[in-house]
């Protein structure tokens, strides 16, 4: 409460500084600050009388025009803390601005500074604000868009965009796709929401045409529109077409039939099997969705309607067939033969039978007799059918059965007739066409023409019968006459136009192409047409090129288009190709290019070069592109289909950069035909001699080479060689073979002159002339030497002969395979692997280094890693494992010895014949992906791989051997590893250590130095981050911090935040005590830094802070649970030792003293005890709480304190304490209980007992609260020790006990079951000390009143157990929960979260009910406190033989209704406290769903307590109706209390007055007589009689007259009492001005009643009218003096005028009644109850004088006038007037008169009463 005050005084203080400030002012300082932002929005929308939601973007468009004014002058940084201080995001507002600034300049400086925030977040995030921007600029084109979505989007920007929810996006996208057609959103769009848009706008073309495309091929994609073409790509989904169901209202015609394809049907037709069947016929998809209509009763529709041939399709299954057959009883046997015929094949032998005799089976019970089926057709025919037909058989039965009664079959019987004339029936002749056709009887014609001749050129029978048509040149060139054709065009049109233009020639030469096209199998003709078209001047090559491709490949349909067509011939000349590689169709592909290149120069044939490019072909690319002449663009669109990328790109560049004059050249080169079937051989010797230099080259380059004059000689080197031939004869003699036994031997043989065998010379020559060849004819001469001549071929062709002679002459022949494996491995090193593999493949084809040689060949030189090249690998390690591994002039080798020279091999082909790092790691996959490692432990190739993933480029630069990487633990590992250390490879050492198991302390210690010395230092979750992966000793981490903040300086922000990180790895990874570092000298280093930092770099640091704090106290919400000696040592405030102190300034004083305050305002007192050890200064804020907590805990007392702290505390003011206290709550004890003491009588006798808190405890805790309230700073920590006490004393507790107990609930419990002083104090502290949250009160006041609520209700077994008021809720703290209910209330931060906590019971008594009925229930957290509570009170009290029933008590569905409506009522007060609308709502929906429960059990108590309880009358009118509908309004009549009569007696007026319900009139006088409301009971009368009044009116009134009757005389006589009775209830009222007027009313109801008897006495006596003057219906005052001067006396005037409040003019009644119409009675009765006076007489002689000018006088009105005149008292006036009037004898007795005397003193003289008798 107190806390509340404190803000609402801010707040108004804030407001009343604003006062006079601007607007715009006030905006710009709070968003420059940071702070009362709200309160601004607030304070304006008051202000301004708008929402603060409509204020605030106002608000934000006011700071947007300050951030841009700030960004135009530069102040980026300003504008940023501006942005940010209003929760806005900056780079969406600063990309914004820079795309709309004017001022490129500005625009890229604000870019600049994005880019420098976040380097790469702006570089990933940037793409999507440039997207979300060019959303923003089409929707801001896009009006009525923006106005649509003005809810969602109120101010249209970056940020708005960016933050809308992913549905709403989408939608948006959509619509604005639609809106402006932007191609570009199309990748964006949800195929969902674009179909949900075309649905929801109608859009039922779109809606056809995506489904149309659903079709594949429907049209091509070249002819669609984007929009289209996504159409193609979206599949239409399940839930899409559902959603199209449900939401279209009139779907057309072809929707549905699209729709049906899909298999979806509407829902006006999914039953409807007629539309079904029609739609799916007309997408001709029947079969498609037979499934479907098997689930439909369709075999039923059709068997109705007589479709009998339909049953047989496959959409109807069997299974529904027979069960017609069992309903329908009079079509069963056509559904038995249907059925057979579905499930027998008529094509099988044994199905045919059964057919057969289904048909006889239901011709037996189809037919009456045996007789009438017998002889039927189609029996004969299933007979015939059977009996193995044929059509002599067929002819026999057609004459000898009934078969001929059929119809169709007599022609057969006709054809088979077995006369002489049975051959006559031939082909038809002409005569007979014409007349079938024509109905031309040539015969007839002949004969009436006499013998003449009919033919074509009959000239009468062509004039009446024929057609007259005109040849033209087409008719001529179709007579394969194109010659004349041609003539015969020019001379017509020369004729017709008299000139011939380049058109006409041209659409002669068009239809004349058309022709040769339709008729192109016929080659003459297309021989004219092409003729024809040429001598018109035409280019016939396209026409030839096309029927050419056409005649030569295949057919295909006429419907494909122009370029599909061209398409199909492109794939079928690459499959021609395909079949026969070695003939390439030159003249059909130039053919195809040429149409191509004409007709669609954008779209060229690319099949073949398709397939040359996946070839790698390179070599025919290039001659296809020169030949043909084709653009570079083409090859670009052939780069993605190379198998190996670079070779298209190398070609391309190559292509680029060809000279303009060499493509010229080849250009204007003649190309003539080409020869097929020409290939090029090499001679063996050619192809054996250059085995291991060159490779073959192919058929169709040579072809073209030699086409182009181009030779292959000319482009290679030529070297001098000498004569093979005569090399052979020279070395060739008859001597023996000779054997080469040893080393020596072939060596003295090899390099010596003189003469040997054949094979010996052949190997020389070989060795001398470089010539491999010689060696292979040596072993072909004699086999004995063919080891030697491998090693001297192998040896020449890998050009190390003279290096092997050198070792050779070393070797002995023990260790001769020493040398031949360094033969071996000299070939690889020097990248001879096609020479090596081919010395073994033709000296030695069964040795099994071949599959090692071969696997060396393909990746070495083919560069092939594939599957195929590591089974090679596979087999080698195979045979080595069969120990079948032997080199020729080698002994047999150890299997592990093998292994190792053949790891050698890999290796030296890893290290040696790779040119790039990629290639070496495909190396190394391959050999891995053989598993090598599964039987050879000698070398980790995965190792391998893996170091060389990481260094493979260190290994080349540090030469490092790879053959000593064999081993794990191989010095080289280290070598490599400290050589990336020292080169600063930070990175790859890591990797390579981790994979090698290597330390890497020092790696990781080296690599943060590095970059400390290069001034960059990461943030210290990355240091962190690299501890944790790589699992070092945090150690490293402070020892490297402590080294960075030595290097910087002694006072730097930077060394402060080095040293804080230091502290915090120490606190993380608990590393105190530790001897490498003073823990204490760090953490006061680093407060002696902070202490001397500048004051600006202050608001830039964060505060160091204590484990404890961190670790425990957050996690525990601040509160303070330890002793203070537990703190101390927490603190290690007795261990701390620091070497060398600085003095502190006063200024670092001060600063200490802030830090120390904010330490003590967070409630870290663990580390404020530390710095005042530390520093040995102690504030007086931390003196105060070291001080109370030692008091609390008793460990001293008030006389230690200093004489200047006791008088701080002697100056302090009782009104201090309520900053402790909540007021209401504070209440005296003697009060409340003695209010209570009507209810207990138990209580009186535990007053006297009560227990008092002792004098010394009241001091302490007056003490106590007397430090609190000095307390500035840390006044969490001083108000959790003064609660703490104040809590333990009245609970009579020891303050630790109270302070360690963390369980607020236990401490609660403790409260409630011990009669305690001020429990609710009590309680209102655990609460703010423990510092519970609002919800965690909120719930365990909810319990607390749920179960005051509910224990009542439970039944009392005994009697003497029956308490008074046993229904009344139980008390709680001692409090009445209904009298008292507002103290809970204080009790709760949020009482709105403690009425949604009591809904929540509400809703667990519901599922407690369903629990108790044994359905199912949903078990919740307020329905397992509800169960418990029930557990805990509902179990009956012992029986008196001791025994307990352990079943809980049942509650009964009134008593549950009962704690419903409690908790109802308890719940609407918590929500009315906060004004909380929803809750409110909630309370009454659910009090409405009640009331009906409690009107059906009728329990009409309850319901007038909901209605009482709530309140909220007019919102629950509806409890009004139940009980006047049960008739138990007197219910609402009780007795209630005072402050809920008020409200209740006003709602049931405004019910009755509003809704009028039956007896309405009745309950209201029973309401207003029940509460003394006399004034509304006058008003019921008076409105009662009004109405009698009106129905008066109604019926008898006629015309100002009232038609007098009994019943009128009866509802007179109503009205008048009713208008009696509102006038005693206004008196009882003290309501004397309407009581007056109710008596004026029912006077008038008098008078009219008088007149109605008179009236009617007449009637009887003289048969008068019955008619009377009507005074109940005035309306105007016309009417009333109508009234009064005719009709009425006097006292009835008098009467009229009282009850209409009209003024009666009584000169003109007088006048009227008393002169005009001689009523003599009238004058008197006006005396008697008026006093005449002289003006009144003197206005009835003016009236009367105006009235004599247009209505003739008698003697009588004259009379009249007299005794009026003579009552004048003034002589004077009485002189004038009869002077006036010519009265005589009255002016004669007054002259005789006395009165002479006055008249003679006045200026009225003779001649003036002439003039005025004259007037």
């Amino acid at each position: 409460m107190h806390s509340a005050q404190t803000q609402a005084q801010a707040r108004d203080k804030i407001f009343k500084n604003w006062r006079g400030i601007s607007e715009v002012t006030i905006i710009k300082e709070v968003a420059t600050k940071g702070e009362h932002i709200d309160l601004c929005m607030e304070y304006w929308a008051q202000k301004r009388k708008i929402p603060v939601s409509e204020y605030r973007h106002y608000f934000y468009d006011v700071v947007q025009a300050y951030v841009q004014r700030l960004l135009s002058e530069r102040l980026v940084c300003k504008a940023e803390d501006v942005i940010r201080n209003v929760d806005r995001d900056v780079k969406c507002f600063f990309f914004q601005f820079a795309c709309e600034c004017q001022d490129e300049e500005l625009s890229e400086f604000v870019l600049d500074h994005l880019r420098s925030r976040e380097p790469l977040m702006y570089e990933q995030e940037e793409p999507v604000l440039a997207y979300h921007w060019s959303l923003v600029q089409q929707l801001r084109e896009c009006e009525a868009l923006v106005a649509k979505h003005r809810t969602q989007l109120p101010r249209v920007h970056i940020e708005a965009m960016m933050t809308l929810p992913e549905q709403a996006l989408q939608l948006l996208l959509v619509e604005l796709y639609f809106a402006n057609g932007n191609e570009s959103l199309l990748g964006s769009l949800s195929k969902d929401m674009v179909w949900q848009h075309l649905v929801d706008s109608d859009e039922q073309a779109k809606l056809q045409r995506w489904c149309r495309l659903q079709e594949e091929g429907f049209e091509p994609q070249e002819t669609l529109s984007p929009l289209e073409q996504s159409f193609t790509a979206w599949k239409i989904d399940a839930t899409m077409y559902e959603y199209a169901l449900e939401e279209l209202q009139q779907p057309s015609e072809v929707l549905r039939n699209f729709f049906a394809r899909a298999g979806y049907f509407f829902m006006d037709e999914s039953g409807d099997i007629p539309s079904l069947l029609r739609r799916l016929c007309t997408m001709e998809c029947l079969g498609k969705h037979a499934d479907l209509l098997s689930r439909q009763p369709l075999a039923k529709y059709l068997l109705d309607r007589g479709q009998y041939s339909l049953l047989l399709m496959e959409c109807v299954p069997v299974a529904s067939l027979e069960l017609l057959a069992g309903t329908e009883t009079h079509q069963e046997p056509l559904i038995n033969l249907i059925v057979d015929i579905k499930t027998n094949s008529l094509t099988e032998n044994e199905g045919f039978e059964l057919i057969s005799k289904s048909v006889q089976a239901y011709l037996e019970k189809t037919h009456d007799t045996v007789d009438s089926f017998e002889g039927h057709p189609l029996l004969t025919f299933y007979d015939f059918l059977g009996q193995e037909p044929s059509v002599r058989s067929l002819e026999g039965f057609l004459t000898s059965t009934n078969l001929g009664r059929v119809p169709y079959l007599k022609s057969l019987i006709a054809r088979f007739d077995h006369g002489p004339t049975s051959c006559n029936f031939g082909l038809p002749t002409a005569h007979d066409l014409f007349m079938k056709f024509k109905h031309v009887n040539l015969t007839l014609l002949a004969t009436a023409g006499h013998g003449e001749l009919v033919c074509f050129s009959n000239a009468r029978l062509s004039q009446r019968y024929a057609r007259k048509s005109q040849l033209n040149y087409t008719h001529y060139l179709k007579q394969q006459r194109s010659a004349y054709a041609v003539y015969y065009l020019i001379t017509e049109q020369l004729q017709l136009y008299g000139q011939i233009t380049k058109t006409q020639l041209f659409h002669a030469c068009e239809t004349v192409t058309q022709i040769a096209l339709q008729h192109a199998g016929d080659d003459e003709l297309v021989t004219h047409c092409v003729a024809c078209c040429e001598m018109l001047g035409f280019d016939t090559q396209p026409l030839r090129s096309f029927l050419l491709l056409q005649r030569k490949l295949p057919k295909y349909e006429t419907r494909q288009s122009y370029s599909e067509l061209l398409a199909e011939w492109d794939r079928d000349l690459v499959e021609m190709l395909e079949a026969n590689p070695r003939e390439f169709p030159l003249e059909l592909y130039q053919s195809l290019m040429r149409l191509a290149i004409r007709d669609t120069p954008g779209k060229l044939p690319m099949e073949l070069l398709k397939r040359y490019a996946s070839k790698n072909n390179w070599w025919h690319l290039l001659l296809v592109f020169q030949f043909f002449d084709l653009p570079l663009n083409e090859l670009k669109k052939l780069l993605p289909h190379f198998k190996s990328s670079p070779i298209g790109v190398h070609l391309l560049r190559a292509l680029s950069y060809e000279s303009s004059g060499d493509r010229h050249h080849k250009r204007t080169l003649q190309r003539p035909t080409r020869r097929s079937g020409e290939t090029q051989t090499n001679s063996s010797q050619e192809t054996m001699t250059n085995s291991s230099h060159s490779s073959n080259q192919d058929s169709s380059m040579q072809q073209l080479q030699r086409n182009t004059e181009q030779s292959l000689c000319t482009l290679l080197t030529h070297t001098a060689r000498q004569d093979v031939f005569a090399i052979i004869l020279c070395s060739t003699n008859s001597l023996p073979d000779e054997l080469i036994a040893t080393t020596p031997k072939f060596l003295e043989m090899m390099v010596g002159n003189s003469s040997h065998c054949s094979s010996i010379n052949l190997l020389r020559h070989c060795i001398r002339q470089e010539l491999p060849i010689l060696a292979v004819l040596a072993a072909t001469i004699s086999e004995q030497n063919r080891d030697w001549c491998w090693i001297v071929w192998l040896s020449v062709a890998s050009g190390q002969w003279s290096l092997q002679l050198q070792e050779a002459s070393k070797v002995r022949d023990e260790n001769r395979s020493d040398w031949v494996w360094s033969v071996i491995r000299g070939a690889v090193a020097g990248g001879h692997l096609n020479a090596l593999l081919h010395s073994l493949e033709i000296f030695q084809p069964d040795c099994k280094l071949t599959h090692l040689c071969r696997f060396l060949q393909l990746t070495g030189h083919q560069e092939d890693f594939s599957d195929a090249t590591i089974v090679e690998l596979r087999q080698f390690f195979f045979s080595w494992s069969q120990d079948s591994v032997a080199l020729p002039l080698c002994g047999p080798l150890p299997r592990k010895q093998m292994m190792q020279r053949s790891i050698g091999l890999l290796l030296i082909q890893l290290q040696s014949n790779f040119d790039c790092i990629l290639q070496q790691q495909r190396f190394l996959e391959c050999i891995c992906r053989s598993d090598v490692g599964d039987i050879c432990d000698l070398l980790d190739f995965c190792l391998l791989h893996k170091v060389f993933g990481v260094a493979a480029t260190w290994l080349r630069e540090l030469s490092i051997d790879l053959e000593q990487l064999g081993r794990r633990d191989s010095p080289e590992y280290k070598r490599l590893v400290d050589a990336l250390t020292e080169a600063r490879a930070y990175e790859e050492a890591l990797q390579l250590a981790t994979l090698l198991q290597l330390p890497l302390t020092d790696i990781v210690y080296g690599k943060w130095m590095t970059e400390l010395e290069a001034g960059q230092l990461r943030p210290h979750q990355e240091y962190e981050k690299d501890i944790q992966q790589h699992a070092l000793a945090p150690a490293i981490l402070v020892n490297f911090l402590l080294q960075a903040a030595s290097a910087v300086g002694q006072v730097s922000l930077r060394r402060y935040e080095l040293l804080q990180s230091t502290l915090g790895v120490i606190k993380k990874h608990h590393l105190f005590p530790n001897e490498s570092f003073d823990r204490d000298q760090i953490e006061y280093d680093m407060v002696l830094c902070y202490l001397q930092l500048p004051e600006e770099q202050l608001s830039q640091l964060s505060i160091y802070h204590s484990e404890y704090f961190e670790q425990i106290m957050l996690q525990e919400r601040c509160v303070l649970y330890k002793s203070f000696s537990e703190l101390k040592e927490l603190a290690g405030i007795d261990d701390l030792s620091i070497a060398d102190k600085t003095a502190l300034t006063s200024e670092m004083e001060d600063r200490l003293n802030t830090l120390l305050n904010t330490l003590l305002d967070k409630g870290d007192i663990v580390e404020a005890l530390r710095l005042q050890e530390l520093f040995e200064f102690r504030p007086n804020d931390l003196r105060f709480i070291v001080f109370a907590m030692a008091l609390a805990e008793g460990m001293t007392s008030t006389s230690n304190l200093s004489s200047k702290e006791r008088q701080l505390l002697g100056e302090i003011e009782k009104s201090a304490f309520p900053k402790f206290n909540r007021i209401t709550l504070n209440q005296n004890v003697m009060t409340r209980w003695g209010s209570d003491l009507s209810d207990t009588c138990s209580d009186s006798v535990a007053m006297e007992f009560e227990e008092i808190p002792s004098k010394e405890k009241q001091q302490t805790l007056d003490t106590l609260l007397g430090i609190g309230s000095k307390l500035k700073y840390g006044v969490e920590l001083g108000r959790r020790i003064v609660l703490a006490y104040r809590a333990a004393m009245y609970l009579d507790k020891e303050y630790l006990d109270v302070l360690r107990t963390k369980d607020a609930g236990i401490l609660l419990k403790s409260a409630a079951a011990e009669d305690c002083l001020q429990r609710l104090l009590v309680v209102s502290d655990i609460q703010i000390s423990t510092r519970m949250t609002p919800k965690e009160i909120a719930e365990c006041l909810a319990l607390e009143l749920t179960t005051c609520i509910v224990r009542p209700r439970f039944y009392i077994f005994h009697a003497r157990e029956q308490p008074r008021n046993a229904l009344r809720n139980a008390d709680l703290w001692g409090h009445s929960i209904d009298r008292d209910f507002h103290l809970f209330l204080e009790l709760a931060p949020n009482s709105t979260l403690l009425g949604n906590c009591l809904l929540e019971y509400c809703d667990a008594l519901k599922t407690y009910r369903r629990y108790q009925e044994g359905k199912p229930f949903e078990e919740t957290e307020a329905f397992e406190n509800l169960s418990k509570i029930i557990m805990l009170y509902g179990l009956p009290t012992p029986s008196p033989t001791g025994t307990v029933s352990g079943i809980p008590q049942v509650l009964s569905h009134k008593k549950q209704n009962q704690i419903y409506v409690e908790l109802l009522i308890k719940a609407h007060l918590c929500f009315v406290h906060e004004c909380s609308m929803e809750g409110i709502v909630s309370v009454l929906q659910k009090a409405k769903a009640l009331n009906t429960k409690l009107a059906q059990a009728k329990s009409w108590s309850l319901i007038v307590r909901l209605l009482i309880g709530i309140a909220r009358y007019r919102e629950m009118f509806y409890c009004f109706d139940s009980l006047i509908e049960n008739e138990q309004f007197e219910s609402l009549l009780g007795q209630f209390d005072e402050d809920q009569k008020g409200g209740l007696r006003q709602a049931i007026l405004s019910y009755l007055r509003e809704y009028q319900p039956k007896n309405g009139k009745e309950l209201l006088r029973l309401a207003a007589l029940h509460f003394l409301m006399y004034k509304e009971l006058a008003e019921m009368w008076t409105a009662e009689a009004q109405e009698i009044v009106t129905k008066i009116q109604a019926f008898a009134a006629q015309s100002n007259k009232l038609k007098c009757s009994a019943e009128v005389q009866t509802l007179l006589q109503q009205a008048l009492e009713n208008y009696t009775h509102a006038t005693e209830n206004y008196l009882l009222d003290n309501k004397l001005l309407l009581a007056q007027q109710s008596v004026s009313r029912a006077e008038l109801m008098a008078m009219q009643l008088d007149l109605c008897n008179k009236a009617l006495e007449k009637r009887h006596s003289n048969n008068a009218n019955h008619l009377c003057v009507s005074v109940i219906g005035v309306r105007s005052r016309e009417q009333f003096r109508e009234l009064v001067n005719v009709h009425l006396s006097v006292p009835q005037a008098l009467i009229l005028s009282r009850a209409y409040g009209y003024d009666i003019n009584w000169s003109e009644a007088i006048l009227s009644q008393f002169v005009v119409l001689q009523g003599a009675n009238y004058l008197q009765e006006y005396l008697c109850h008026q006093r005449m006076n002289d003006d009144v007489i003197e206005q009835i002689v003016k009236g009367y004088l105006l009235h004599i000018q247009s209505n003739a006088t008698n003697s009588k009105q004259e009379e009249s006038m007299v005794h009026l005149v003579e009552l004048i008292k003034s002589v004077v006036l009485k002189y004038k007037l009869a002077s006036i009037l010519g009265f005589k004898s009255i002016v004669m007795s007054l002259i005789n008169d006395s009165s002479v005397y006055y008249l003679r003193d006045t200026n009225f003289g003779r001649s003036d009463f002439h003039t005025a008798g004259d007037t």
